[in-house]
């Protein structure tokens, strides 16, 4: 046998080897695929209830809602399970949210303020609601 060809059969152990570890995503070993879908707006409510203090930030009024809107969007085909009127009323929810969260962005960005109002009706979109809402719905389905 060659030296080149010893070479070369080390080089693909060793890339075989490394494969092994690093070759797939890591988090389908630690959390079943089922629920994998779901981290994104976990992870969304996770940081925007971290940011929030004594009172529901302008950040998190976007992450919140950009979380509702994904799950929203991929479960408009689970009419099955929810109906037609709570996905729309959900939807209504999420895509006023998403205004919100649109607003506080910009007014984050520009050093802006919002009235009290806004901040009243903000409440709805905080991370706790949110996250209630969406444990909510993945439970729903399984709680008949």
């Amino acid at each position: 046998m060659s030296i080149e060809l010893i070479i070369l059969k080390i080089a693909h152990e060793i890339y075989n080897f490394i494969n092994s570890i690093l070759g797939f995503p890591w988090i389908s070993a630690v959390v079943p695929s089922a629920y994998i879908p779901y981290l994104a707006p976990i992870s969304l409510i996770i940081a925007g209830s971290l940011a929030e203090r004594h009172y529901v930030g302008r950040i998190p009024i976007f992450t919140n809602t950009i979380a509702l809107n994904v799950l929203f969007y991929y479960s408009q085909s689970n009419f099955a399970y929810f109906g037609t009127l709570f996905l729309s009323v959900s939807e209504w929810y999420a895509n006023i949210g998403l205004i919100m969260g649109l607003i506080a962005v910009m007014s984050y960005a520009s050093n802006g303020k919002r009235s009290k109002t806004y901040y009243t009706i903000a409440w709805a979109y905080s991370s706790i609601v949110v996250g209630l809402l969406i444990a909510i719905f993945y439970a729903y389905p399984y709680l008949s």
